[in-house]
């Protein structure tokens, strides 16, 4: 992952050596230079979530590959990812300007981070990237902000901002979430707005339930077997600890009582096992103004391509892919 193009090189050379001793090497790729490096492609599509889990191609990596393969596409130049006409004007007094960073390897590094761009740090892995953004620009500029960091920042002679700054974010590889229990609605908070929603309707108002009721993580409208998660996890010796689906709700998550409560016909449950793009539509059909606050807050999620992710997915169960564009989102 983030590899400059000289390591890969160095890299390719590696995985060629250890095959030449004998062994086999599968690796799950992106890289279009890995790619190109393979022996043997198998290309799983041809699209994404219930749109893929079929084999598309299976053969030599020099070869044309089908026309519904994604990956052949761009392999072969069918299609590519186009250089933009226009760059965006640098702004006049917009920037943050650091001086004299020394942390790591370093060595007295000063430049100047334009602000209202797209702005790109490259060098070899190893050059000090990481450092520089992580360690020096974004610990000092949250301590700026009067924000507190569980690290200390990088050692810099001087960061100044200019033309203001209201919010830095940091998004990194880190996983989302290593249990079940949080999901794609929960993380963008629109989960909030689905239990306002189910709670005011006339079902919940007769039996003067709460949004609070209809919580998978402590109300108590949720299973009590497997406490609203829907799995139960078997630990196992010596393996990773096992998720297996609750026998009581059967992943459902709540009790038989609260899927008694329906909003357009559709239980708690039903609109946690939509994909977005099955949730944006059903919300659509809505006018109270909190349906309309999902529907926009979903529609970036479909624009980013996760459109068939289902509402009540585990966010541990994400790709790598899936979880950096959620973040992003």
């Amino acid at each position: 992952i983030g590899l400059h193009p000289r390591d890969i090189g160095r890299l390719t050379g590696v995985m060629r050596g250890l095959r030449d001793k004998g062994n086999t090497l599968v690796v799950v790729e992106h890289e279009e230079a890995i790619i190109r490096t393979a022996d043997y492609l198998i290309d799983i599509g041809p699209g994404r979530g219930l749109q893929g889990g079929e084999l598309v191609y299976a053969g030599p990596a020099q070869a044309d590959g089908p026309e519904r393969s994604l990956t052949f596409d761009y392999l072969t130049g069918r299609k590519t990812i186009p250089v933009p006409e226009k760059r965006r004007r640098l702004k006049k007094n917009a920037a943050i300007v650091v001086q004299g960073a020394r942390q790591h390897n370093l060595q007295n590094v000063s430049v100047t981070f334009p602000l209202g761009v797209f702005c790109a740090t490259t060098g070899v892995s190893g050059s000090g990237k990481s450092t520089l953004v992580h360690h020096v620009l974004y610990r000092n500029i949250v301590r700026q902000l009067g924000e507190t960091t569980d690290d200390p920042p990088g050692r810099v002679k001087n960061i100044r901002i200019v033309g203001g700054l209201d919010e830095v974010i940091m998004v990194d590889q880190s996983p989302l979430s290593r249990t079940p229990r949080s999901t794609p609605a929960v993380y963008l908070g629109v989960f909030d707005l689905i239990r306002k929603l189910f709670a005011a309707t006339e079902e919940a108002k007769a039996k003067k339930l709460t949004m609070g009721y209809f919580s998978f993580n402590s109300g108590a409208g949720r299973c009590e077997r497997c406490w609203g998660s829907g799995y139960e996890k078997v630990e196992m010796q010596f393996l990773s600890d096992l998720f297996v689906k609750c026998p009581e709700c059967e992943g459902r998550r709540y009790q038989p009582e609260a899927l008694k409560t329906t909003l357009l016909g559709q239980s708690v449950a039903d609109v946690l096992e939509m994909t977005v793009d099955q949730a944006a539509t059903f919300f659509q059909t809505m006018e109270a103004k909190m349906a309309q606050k999902i529907v926009a807050a979903l529609q970036v999620l479909i624009d980013v391509g996760l459109g068939y992710l289902p509402m009540g997915r585990p966010l541990n169960t994400l790709s790598g892919g899936e979880a950096q564009r959620l973040k992003l989102v």
